[in-house]
């Protein structure tokens, strides 16, 4: 048995962000052309832009497997090969709630406010599997299935300590 999640900025208010996003980018450069300097290269960076944010928009997902070597994870594009956090590396591992924005100042990649060895990683939600490491660094990792990673994680938990 194992648990595989795969979460995507894909909520409705997600698009409202890129949305606005997209339109500030597009607007800036439109603007700086008529106004400012006339300028085609001008123009053409804010394009440029417009398509990298696009391309970091649709391309981030947060992956998370547990097995029986440990905690598997990936926030792309950030991170571009899965790491894993291994069961005898693990000192305590659990599903909590938490609060994304007092806690870390927001979603995403964040590191817990003057911390930097609490790392967050998640999409959206408040429900995360909290772990924390020997070496003393700890992670937070959104779950959007709160209750099939708290049986896997159960469930592995049961055979380490057997």
């Amino acid at each position: 048995m194992k648990f595989n999640e795969t979460q995507r900025f894909n909520r409705p208010w997600h698009y409202v962000i890129y949305a606005l996003v997209c339109l500030l980018t597009i607007g800036v450069s439109i603007g700086v052309y008529i106004f400012a300097n006339k300028s085609i290269e001008s123009a053409i960076a804010g394009f440029v832009a417009f398509g990298i944010v696009s391309f970091f928009w649709f391309s981030m997902r947060l992956e998370t497997q547990i097995d029986s070597e440990g905690v598997h994870y990936r926030y792309f594009p950030f991170h571009r090969k899965t790491r894993l956090l291994k069961w005898e590396e693990i000192e305590a591992i659990n599903v909590k709630q938490y609060s994304p924005f007092s806690d870390y100042g927001g979603w995403g990649l964040r590191f817990k406010i003057f911390n930097f060895n609490d790392i967050l990683m998640n999409v959206s939600g408040n429900k995360g599997i909290r772990i924390e490491m020997k070496s003393g660094k700890k992670f937070m990792i959104g779950t959007q299935e709160e209750v099939a990673a708290k049986t896997e994680i159960e469930n592995f938990k049961l055979k380490i300590e057997k």
